[in-house]
């Protein structure tokens, strides 16, 4: 057999490989059953880059399989407290009531049902609450808190810069570990890469430091593409933290790409801390196997008699249901005047898309504020082809021209907010651990509201005028990158 017969066996063999490849990684995709747009741009993967496409798919196209998710400890919230907050599920039918009486709107009722069933979700009276629209704000208190901290400081952020902020964050840990306080921290490992020589450095500081699930191990690198994206951060137990903001300079100064950056963050005291107390011990127990439950304690709660009603509600790829989703959902359907959405991103899913629709179209003020500063292009592109249909069916669209904006805040009707880490796309819907609280309080409600118009001022609307301005060769551009919205 000469050389070259040899070469074209070769060749033969390959094609037939790789397509015998492609066939079973496209049955084994139809057989998962995800999304038909999901499904959709994998095929397209496949076919326009059929090696590195399989390749992708296996780092990040993989679903949880339900092995590996009976292997995690799950956030099976109310489950969980029964034994050590068993109080706070003993008072959920009085507090329910008590919500009733004092709330205006007859959709409560569905809301509260809703977050308990898809997500074991409590509902909380006993709180009170500070929202803080600036980083220098937030930081500024949360060093307070954490220099007052007397037991234990628990921190779990998507980012986690080694910059500027985060030196003097670390500095004051280090003081506070050297005090027998015990310091928690857990990070995202594709957010940040943290060498193992700073790692180590904080651990020999008393600083307990550990990358979230260990994505990038060899074992679990098939799913690295289930990002952490909560911000967390409970204090002694009677403090807790939650919003969008991460650990890094840009979030006090805009950093070295924006002018200014925009974000919303609450500080929260009373039995919803409990519960953000408990969302970090699964996260660190399925991350490390320590159960560090009864070695952080939860103070006695004092009872206010005005206190916020708050339901802390979690979502990631192993939940069994897209609670964050329905819950945007339930809150756009049974809005009766107003809607203002906050989100960097913007890539809806079908259900959302026609929830926002159907309330415009009902006569609903429905107003969505998005980023005009970039961080990603693909993303905004695919978000430009939602917004023709959303436009004519009366949903106003505006972009934030003072610096990047990342806030995650959805208020209905002056009465509701959600405040969180899940942004409007299907990312934080499907792919990220995310984590948000659903607000019942006109007094939050109404100051989330006029931060929204107070954005107003430095933002521009985006007309149908504007859609139709964008050249054929652009729009096409925006509808390959829609194609692949589902793998953003």
């Amino acid at each position: 057999m000469n050389m070259g017969m040899m070469a074209s066996h070769l060749d033969t063999l390959f094609l037939v490989a790789l397509y015998t490849s492609i066939a079973v990684m496209v049955i084994y995709l139809l057989l998962e059953n995800k999304e038909a747009g999901t499904t959709l741009s994998w095929l397209l993967v496949f076919f326009f880059i059929p090696i590195v496409g399989l390749i992708l798919y296996f780092l990040f196209g993989k679903g949880m399989r339900k092995k590996q998710k009976e292997t995690l400890a799950r956030q099976n919230l109310e489950h969980r407290l029964q034994y050590q907050y068993s109080s706070l599920l003993d008072q959920q039918v009085t507090e329910t009531q008590v919500l009733h009486e004092r709330y205006t709107s007859p959709e409560s009722g569905k809301l509260i049902r809703l977050l308990q069933s898809n997500s074991d979700s409590i509902l909380t009276r006993h709180n009170s609450v500070k929202l803080f629209f600036s980083g220098r704000h937030k930081f500024d208190v949360l060093i307070e808190d954490l220099e007052a901290a007397q037991h234990y400081i628990h921190m779990e952020y998507f980012i986690w810069r080694r910059d500027e902020l985060t030196r003097k964050i670390v500095e004051i840990l280090k003081k506070k570990a050297a005090q027998g306080v015990k310091v928690r921290i857990l990070y995202d490992e594709i957010g940040n890469f943290l060498p193992r020589r700073y790692r180590r450095k904080l651990r020999k500081a008393g600083i307990e430091i550990h990358p979230n699930y260990h994505f990038l191990s060899l074992f679990r690198i098939h799913i690295l593409n289930y990002r952490n994206h909560r911000k967390l951060v409970i204090i002694d137990g009677h403090i807790g933290y939650l919003g969008g903001m991460n650990m890094g300079q840009e979030y006090i100064n805009g950093g070295r790409y924006f002018p200014f950056w925009r974000d919303t963050h609450a500080r929260i005291q009373g039995e919803s801390v409990a519960v953000l107390q408990e969302v970090f011990a699964v996260g660190w127990f399925n991350t490390i196997k320590e159960d560090i439950e009864k070695a952080s304690p939860i103070p006695e709660i004092p009872k206010r008699a005005n206190g916020t009603h708050i339901q802390i509600t979690t979502s990631g790829p192993d939940s069994e249901w897209d609670s964050i989703k329905q819950i945007y959902f339930q809150l756009i359907s049974t809005a009766e005047k107003h809607i203002y959405i906050i989100s960097p991103y913007f890539i809806p899913d079908a259900s959302i898309v026609m929830a926002l629709k159907t309330a415009a179209l009902s006569g609903i003020d429905v107003r969505v504020l998005l980023t005009g500063y970039l961080d990603k292009r693909v993303p905004y592109w695919a978000a430009l082809t939602y917004l023709k249909d959303l436009l004519s069916a009366g949903v106003r669209f505006f972009y934030y021209t003072k610096g990047f904006m990342h806030a995650k805040t959805l208020v209905v009707d002056s009465h509701t907010c959600s405040i969180g880490t899940a942004n409007m796309d299907i990312r934080s819907f499907a792919l990220n651990y995310e984590i948000n609280a659903l607000i019942y309080d006109q007094g939050i409600a109404k100051e989330v509201e006029e931060m929204f118009f107070t954005d107003l001022q430095t933002s521009r609307e985006f007309t149908l005028k504007d859609y139709d301005s964008i050249r054929r060769l652009k729009q096409l551009r925006n509808s390959l990158a829609r194609l692949f919205a589902p793998l953003l």
